[in-house]
């Protein structure tokens, strides 16, 4: 979410800009979004440490709406080399095909 001065936030509920990554005015919103923070706030995501990932996600009563596939969750993981999370990932969701993250060719 990009607030009128041009912070970006990760959750709507984030009205005290808790969650900021940045701003969109001084850094590009496509570099906030791949960028470290973002990453590490995702891993966080997937294993289930929302602790982790900012100060509402504890509390969210949104995890249902708009979540990633498990599919995608997975993929993600084996795209950015997040191997260690994408075993524990595995773990917690043994639904998710072993090589989901591969392009049908």
């Amino acid at each position: 979410m990009v607030h009128v001065d041009g912070r970006v936030t990760t959750c709507c509920l984030d009205e005290g800009l808790e969650n900021t990554l940045g701003n969109a005015r001084e850094t590009p919103l496509a570099e906030l979004w791949n960028g470290s923070l973002l990453h590490r706030w995702r891993v966080a995501q997937a294993d289930g440490r929302f602790e982790d990932s900012g100060p509402y996600c504890t509390r969210c009563n949104w995890r249902g709406a708009g979540t990633m596939p498990a599919e995608a969750v997975a993929e993600y993981l084996a795209g950015t080399k997040e191997h260690a999370a994408l075993r524990r990932f595995r773990t917690r969701y043994p639904h998710v095909a072993r090589h989901s993250h591969r392009k049908a060719k």
